[in-house]
């Protein structure tokens, strides 16, 4: 018979087995969440890299081909003050990418018979000036004429302020057309502003009320919504900018100023679901969907620029607002989507959009930044040194020691890391500047790229004190 003291030994040794078995599955069990990378998610890692390292860009990406998302992540931090890492949940505010969803409730709208783009403005707006001769179709595609209020001189003063969205059209309702409707393009997101009020008048709901029962519900997007600085959205996203050395965050914005042309937020995988929706025809007619799609003047359809890009077919739409840049982009013949949603003002965020479709297209690019720089001739160097002028103020490009440096007005010397023979990256600066050369060769002009901005610098010549003239 067995003593005491082997029981208590052999239940030991069941029980430990027990644990090593249940350790095993749990170990199982969570190996997917731990699978290798995709070769499409280690080419993008590879080409982030540099950026990732010298701290210039932070978000989201998703990008599918076939109807299969290859990588969905984030990179970077969401908010730098909690150390919040960036994920494929995080919230982004759209800017511009809103006009997509503002452009499809105007048609479906039209397809339940409601409204129809043909109609003049003055039906839904009847006081606005000129509105018997703007029709919703001018609206839709910016050739309406109507003054882009985000151009307005007070515009940087009042978008902090409370407004309702009579209050934001009164801004701009009594300001002169720049042109006759219909003749030409003009991008203007007052226009998607007076749609956005067309959409509440026809539908009977607040813009975001229709947006929400016939577009998120219907998607399941239910990280999507329009944004307001007093609602607690999960996962939201901070947006920054970069100023010299210093990250900062955006300065505040009321976003119902935006209204249907900047006003909403998603993430990647929403935004995703939102592609796919309206390709499966979920939510408009065959022919609503080809009318969106249909450039006019400005390459612009309804809510959508349609051009090509690398002699492939391109739907897409960019956005920018106070600390975020976003865009979409549907290769449609190719059926590949890339969604990158940054809350960092970055001024390579533009170039990596490009470059990420290139990626998902299988075509080869070249290193957004190369950190250390490349060897460039010293003669080529030279070609370079000069005096510019950097809004009204000189700035100086000089050679040292086989290397150039930049500086201006109480500003010390920063040496700056070529990237070719006529780019250079600024590193304190957050910029690249670049050096075109004229038909004959001659560089007479820079220009400084920071964020979104490209700046014109006209090299000119310093006059002469006299104390060394002959």
């Amino acid at each position: 018979m067995k003593g005491k003291a082997d029981s208590k030994r052999e239940e030991a040794m069941k029980r430990k087995t027990l644990c090593l078995v249940l350790s095993l599955l749990t170990f199982l069990a969570v190996q997917p969440l731990f699978s290798e990378p995709t070769p499409l998610e280690r080419d993008v890692d590879r080409y982030l890299k540099p950026l990732l390292d010298e701290d210039l860009i932070s978000g989201s990406i998703l990008i599918a081909r076939k109807g299969k998302i290859e990588l969905s992540k984030g990179y970077g931090l969401a908010n730098r003050e909690h150390n919040v890492p960036c994920t494929a949940e995080t919230v982004y505010r759209l800017a511009s990418v809103t006009k997509t969803f503002t452009a499809a409730a105007v048609m479906i709208l039209q397809d339940r018979g409601l409204l129809k783009v043909d109609d003049p403005l003055s039906k839904y707006i009847p006081d606005y000036p000129g509105g018997d001769r703007i029709t919703l179709h001018h609206l839709l595609n910016h050739t309406a004429g109507v003054i882009n209020y985000s151009a307005l001189h007070d515009h940087y003063r009042v978008w902090a302020m409370d407004h309702t969205l009579d209050q934001v059209i009164d801004r701009f309702k009594n300001e002169p057309l720049r042109f006759e409707p219909g003749e030409r393009f003009e991008y203007s997101n007052s226009g998607y502003v007076l749609l956005a009020r067309v959409i509440e008048i026809a539908s009977g709901q607040s813009f975001g009320d229709f947006l929400k029962a016939n577009i998120f519900k219907p998607l399941g997007m239910t990280s999507s919504g329009v944004d307001s600085h007093t609602k607690v959205i999960p996962h939201r996203a901070t947006g920054h900018y970069n100023m010299g050395e210093e990250i900062i965050q955006a300065p505040y914005l009321y976003m119902e100023y935006t209204s249907g042309a900047g006003a909403l937020y998603s993430t990647v995988e929403d935004m995703y679901r939102w592609d796919r929706g309206l390709m499966a025809g979920k939510l408009l007619s065959p022919e609503a969907l080809e009318k969106m799609y249909t450039p006019g003047q400005g390459n612009y359809g309804y809510g959508w620029f349609v051009r090509e890009e690398f002699g492939h077919r391109l739907i897409e739409h960019r956005g920018g607002i106070n600390g975020f840049l976003t865009m979409i982009q549907r290769f449609i013949d190719d059926d590949v989507v890339v969604i990158t949603l940054f809350n960092y003002v970055s001024t390579f965020a533009r170039q990596v959009n490009r470059d990420l479709a290139a990626i998902a297209l299988g075509l080869p690019v070249k290193p957004v930044l190369i950190p250390e720089g490349v060897g460039v001739e010293k003669e080529k160097l030279a070609e370079l040194e000069g005096t510019y002028a950097v809004m009204e103020q000189a700035y100086t490009v000089l050679m040292e020691e086989g290397a150039l440096y930049f500086s201006g007005p109480d500003q010390p010397k920063e040496k700056l890391i070529p990237q070719s023979e006529v780019t250079f990256y600024l590193r304190k600066g957050n910029a690249l500047l670049h050096f075109p050369r004229n038909e004959a060769g001659v560089v007479e002009r820079m220009i400084y790229q920071q964020s979104e901005h490209l700046l014109p610098c006209p090299k000119v010549k310093v006059e002469s004190s006299g104390k060394n003239d002959a």
